[in-house]
C-alpha cells in the first residue's frame, strides 16, 4: 500500500517518516510533500491509499485535499494532523470522510492506532477477491518468490495464504518415464500440477508433503527437499536455491539485484541488463542476477514457453556463464524490438499533438496515448527526437500559427485560441522568440515579400 504524508513543515515529515514500523501496516512506499498543491496531483495521478495531512496549510490546505478526495471519488483514507486552536477545523474534516485526526505533538500510539483503524477500514472496503485456480500460473508463481521484483510478487500475492495451508517439498526425478510423471501428476491433485515441470532428462516440481511421502515409497529414486511453506518467501528462496542450484541464499542478498522503478520502460531496463552481467564475480550473485534477467523476460515476453523457462531455471542456470549468451541474446531481441515499436510509439504521439494543437496537452494525456508512464514517454521522446515534449508542442503550435497568419486572414486572437494559447499576449510573446517578430508583423513582411 502507498503512504502520503503532507506538512509545511520538513521537520513534521522527518519525524513520521521514521516513526513507525511502516510495513508492519502494510506500506511498502512512502510519499511526502511540504507542497499540498503537489499532493493534490499525487492525489489526481496515482493511488494513494492512506493520506496523513496537515490541516493548515498555505494555498491548499488538509481540508481542501479532503473535499478534493470527496469529490473526485477517491479511495483514499484520511488521517488529519492538528493542533489544539484548530478543532473546529479537525471537526469539519471528519464531517467531510476523515478516519480521524492527531494532535500535534503527534504521539507515536496514537498514530499506530490510527493507521491500525484505516486498515481496518481499507480492508472492509476492499474485500479480498476470489481465487481464479483456473488461470494460476504455477511458473509466474515461482519467479515471483525467487526474484526480487515487486511488481510480479503483488500480482501473485492474492494466492499466498491459500498455498501456504499446505507444506511443501521440492522434487527431483532423473531419467523419468511416463507412467512416473503420471503417478506424480495424480498424487498432487489438479491444482499441483501447475508445479511440475519437465527439464532435460529430469522431472522437477513442487509438491505437498503428504503428497510428497506417498511417492516416496512408490518411486525410490526420487529426490526431495526438507518442507517449508510458500508463504514464507526467504524459506522457499533458500531450499530452492540450495536444492536446485547448490547455493546458498540469504534475504541481504537479494538486495544487490536490479530491480528499477516503474518509470523506467523495458527498453531501458533491458540495456541495464546488458551492461551489468560482465561486473560480477562470483557464482551465487551470477545467478541471483539471471534469475532477476529470466523473471525480466517472462514479464516482457508472454510468448516465450513455459518449457524454456524451466530448463533455464532448474538446470542450465546451474552453469551461470554458459547461460548468459542465451538470455543476452534473448534481451538484445527484445530491445531491438521494443526500439522499432519506440518509433511507433513517438510517431503515434506525434500524430496525436498535431491533431489536437488546440487542447491542452499535458504529458498525462499523452502518456494515456502511448499507454506509458508520463515520465518514461518523456525520456523516450527526448531519446527517439532530440526534443523535449514541451519543446515538439510549441514549435508544432507556432509552425501552425505561421501558416494560419498567411492563408487566412483570421484575427490574431482567433489563431491564438486555435493553436492551444488561451492568452493572446502570451502566444505573441512566444512567437516573437520563435520568428523575430510579432504575428502581425509577420503577416505584413511574409505579405509584402
Amino acid at each position: 500500500m502507498r503512504l502520503l504524508i503532507v506538512d509545511d513543515g520538513h521537520y513534521v515529515l522527518e519525524y513520521m517518516k521514521h516513526l513507525l514500523d511502516w510495513r508492519s501496516f502494510g506500506i511498502d512506499q512512502i510519499e511526502t510533500t511540504t507542497n499540498s498543491i503537489e499532493a493534490r496531483e499525487w492525489l489526481n495521478q496515482h493511488h494513494i491509499d492512506i493520506l496523513i495531512t496537515d490541516i493548515r496549510m498555505p494555498e491548499v490546505s488538509g481540508i481542501d485535499l479532503l473535499q478534493h478526495i470527496h469529490q473526485k471519488n477517491l479511495l483514499t483514507k484520511v488521517i488529519i494532523l492538528s493542533g489544539y486552536s484548530q478543532f473546529e477545523y479537525a471537526q469539519q474534516g471528519i464531517r467531510l470522510g476523515a478516519l480521524d485526526y492527531l494532535l500535534k505533538p503527534v504521539d507515536k500510539d496514537h498514530v499506530e492506532k490510527a493507521m491500525s483503524k484505516a486498515i481496518k477500514n481499507i480492508k472492509r472496503s476492499n474485500p479480498s477477491p476470489p481465487i481464479s485456480w483456473e488461470k494460476f500460473d504455477g511458473m509466474g508463481y515461482l519467479l515471483s518468490l525467487l526474484g526480487a521484483n515487486e511488481t510480479l510478487r503483488k500480482e501473485f500475492e492474492v494466492y499466498r495464504d491459500s498455498l501456504g495451508k499446505h507444506q511443501f517439498c521440492c522434487l527431483r526425478l532423473e531419467h523419468y518415464t511416463p507412467a512416473e510423471v503420471a503417478e506424480v501428476k495424480c498424487m498432487v491433485g489438479s491444482n499441483g500440477d501447475r508445479f511440475i515441470w519437465s527439464t532435460g532428462t529430469q522431472l522437477v516440481a513442487l509438491v505437498p508433503q503428504e503428497a510428497a511421502e506417498i511417492l516416496t515409497s512408490k518411486l525410490h529414486h526420487l529426490i526431495l527437499s526438507r518442507p517449508f511453506s510458500l508463504s514464507d518467501r526467504n524459506e522457499t528462496r533458500h531450499l530452492f536455491y540450495e536444492f536446485f542450484l547448490d547455493e546458498h541464499v540469504q534475504p541481504g542478498d537479494f538486495d544487490r539485484t536490479f530491480n528499477l522503478p516503474p518509470s523506467c520502460g523495458e527498453w531501458e531496463l533491458a540495456g541495464n541488463i546488458m551492461k551489468s552481467y560482465d561486473r560480477i564475480s562470483l557464482r551465487k550473485e551470477k545467478i541471483l542476477f539471471l534469475m532477476e534477467t529470466i523473471v525480466y523476460v517472462y514479464l516482457v515476453d508472454k510468448e516465450r514457453s513455459t518449457s524454456e523457462t524451466a530448463d533455464w531455471i532448474f538446470h542450465r542456470l546451474r552453469n551461470p556463464d554458459e547461460l548468459w549468451p542465451t538470455l543476452m541474446e534473448t534481451v538484445s531481441e527484445i530491445r531491438n524490438n521494443k526500439e522499432m515499436s519506440i518509433q511507433t510509439i513517438v510517431g503515434k504521439v506525434q500524430k496525436y499533438i498535431e491533431d489536437h494543437i488546440a487542447h491542452g496537452l499535458s504529458l498525462d494525456e499523452l502518456g494515456k496515448v502511448a499507454h506509458l508512464h508520463p515520465v518514461y514517454l518523456s525520456k523516450l521522446f527526448k531519446q527517439e527526437t532530440g526534443e523535449n515534449v514541451s519543446n515538439y508542442i510549441s514549435r508544432k503550435r507556432l509552425d501552425k500559427a505561421a501558416r494560419l497568419l498567411l492563408d487566412s486572414e483570421l484575427r490574431i486572437a482567433d489563431i491564438s485560441q486555435m493553436v492551444g494559447y488561451k492568452k493572446n499576449q502570451y502566444f505573441i510573446q512566444l512567437f516573437k522568440e520563435e520568428f523575430g517578430v510579432t504575428p502581425y508583423q509577420y503577416r505584413r513582411n511574409m505579405i509584402h515579400q
